[in-house]
């Protein structure tokens, strides 16, 4: 690279390389030349095609969704990492009902008629934080759902299926894995120390799991009981992500059929805030620390 001028007027050396004709460097030269934002005595001004493009539309909806209000919340929610992976928290609780309320209000569009229990994995939680009492905006919404994550709907999952994904969700708890639940529609009991299920690249069981203990529908129907599958449990619907339902975070799903709905995790968080708890998260559906869904073996 030959010798150039920068925008601001100064000299600015590229790197030179001088190689023989079968492209071995023998030797090298110059020094690299910087870029820096606008403000330095040497600054590149911003190309204005990418300006107008990117940079100033990218700005400007940001601002809309931070100024765009979807609710308030009379408690603070509970999103660090440390608890979201680790233990039932309220915004989980709140991320898990909005997974299974949009997919009842959805599903019947994809000839589901029925949706029992919701799952969120804490490793797409992401905002690390607690968003404290008062408005929740969209931005909020984006900043703790911000992948590219669609409600998903997994159908008649047997009861030994369902253990096998809840033994996962649970298996790396003590290490702050991703895999960890948020759980809507049903109670869910573990023993952390007992054996955790281990599981080859391929999703093949290598060592069962043991912490499963009980799993109980709200209605009260039993799936496991004293760390068995009851006998003449129903299978269920569950609303999930498409990320585990594909066999993100090691969810065992295997050759479960499965169907995305066509709206982001952000976009039910936001809806279901907005619309189906008429724009207020209260104290008493999410309290702080939550409300028993998740509860470790005593």
């Amino acid at each position: 690279m030959d010798e150039g001028v920068g925008r601001a007027g100064a000299p600015a050396l590229g790197v030179q390389l001088h190689v023989d004709d079968q492209g071995e460097v023998l030797a090298t030269a110059g020094a690299p030349v910087r870029v820096v934002q606008k403000g330095a005595e040497d600054a590149v001004e911003p190309d204005p095609d990418v300006l107008a493009a990117v940079t100033e539309p990218v700005a400007a909806a940001l601002e809309e969704a931070a100024n765009t209000v979807v609710g308030t919340t009379e408690v603070p929610l509970n999103g660090r990492r440390s608890d979201i992976r680790t233990q039932e928290t309220n915004l989980g609780n709140l991320i898990a009902d909005a997974l299974l309320v949009r997919a009842r209000a959805a599903g019947g569009e994809f000839g589901i008629d029925q949706v029992d229990i919701g799952l969120q994995n804490g490793g797409g939680i992401r905002n690390d934080s607690i968003l404290p009492a008062g408005e929740i905006t969209e931005l909020d919404t984006f900043d703790v759902l911000p992948f590219s994550n669609f409600v998903t709907v997994v159908e008649d999952l047997a009861p030994a299926d369902l253990k096998l994904i809840m033994e996962n969700a649970v298996s790396a708890v003590e290490d702050g894995g991703g895999a960890f639940a948020q759980i809507a529609g049903f109670r869910l009991v573990y023993d952390p120390a007992a054996q955790g299920l281990e599981l080859d690249d391929a999703g093949a069981v290598v060592t069962e799991g043991q912490r499963v203990k009980e799993i109980a529908l709200d209605d009260g129907t039993k799936i496991v009981a004293g760390g068995a599958v009851v006998e003449g449990a129903p299978a269920v619907n569950l609303a999930t992500i498409d990320f585990l339902a594909r066999g993100g975070d090691q969810y065992p799903f295997g050759d479960a059929s499965f169907t995305p709905l066509g709206v982001s995790y952000q976009q039910a968080l936001g809806r279901f805030i907005e619309e189906d708890l008429g724009g207020k998260v209260t104290a008493y559906a999410y309290p702080e620390g939550g409300t028993g869904r998740i509860k470790t073996l005593e």
